[in-house]
């Protein structure tokens, strides 16, 4: 490969995507790839000490806006210290997360207004557009019934402990994302078996990016 490739995953809260993107990851590994395993928020050093913020469920007092902006601190430092330099040594990004989910999930979801950060996202991230976004589609109910499961092990962060109606303004974002980048979006039911998923995403990586 002349230069490296952005692969982002998308998707609502427990759609799977972080196991996927492993998956996806070990795949390529053994076909030989060089392979950075990446997620926003917290790629970097800088990037762990603001998810720590974002996600802690004791800052019920952070403004939606505040939250907005370190989402965008956190992508910017992640761009120039990690996914950039990676591009150009030719390997693969894989990364949980990108810009998507900030509009899905802080436009949809809060409502807030982006055309406050159109100007830093048109110079410090939209040049730097994903090659691929794979978005994992469940249904918003779906949603409780994973994140239930998960708390098994994990506690709940911030955005776990939102309301139906919240996820369901975010699939609504993702949605409308997708249909308006149908070349980069490739859309897959989050919602079958884990390993039926894998097989299509191996499919994907191998058509739309000529990959062996």
């Amino acid at each position: 490969m002349d230069s490296g490739k952005l692969i982002t995953f998308e998707g609502l809260d427990g759609c799977g995507k972080s196991t996927q993107l492993e998956k996806a990851t070990d795949w390529l590994k053994v076909q030989g790839y060089s392979v950075l395993k990446t997620r926003q928020p917290g790629g970097t050093v800088i990037g762990q000490q603001i998810r720590s913020i974002l996600l802690n469920p004791e800052h019920e007092e952070l403004q939606p806006e505040s939250e907005l902006l370190l989402y965008l601190a956190d992508r910017i430092q992640h761009l120039q210290d990690s996914i950039l330099p990676a591009k150009a040594a030719g390997k693969i990004v894989l990364c949980d997360r990108f810009h998507d989910s900030t509009v899905a999930y802080q436009g949809y979801g809060r409502g807030l207004n982006l055309n406050s950060i159109e100007s830093i996202v048109e110079h410090c991230i939209k040049p730097y557009s994903p090659d691929l976004t794979i978005l994992l589609n469940i249904a918003p109910e779906t949603v409780a019934s994973r994140l239930e499961r998960r708390q098994e092990h994990v506690e709940k962060d911030r955005l776990d402990l939102e309301s139906l109606s919240f996820f369901k303004r975010v699939a609504q974002g993702f949605q409308e994302l997708s249909a308006a980048e149908p070349e980069r979006f490739v859309c897959i039911n989050g919602e079958q078996e884990i390993e039926l998923i894998h097989q299509e995403i191996i499919n994907i990586l191998q058509q739309r990016l000529q990959l062996s």
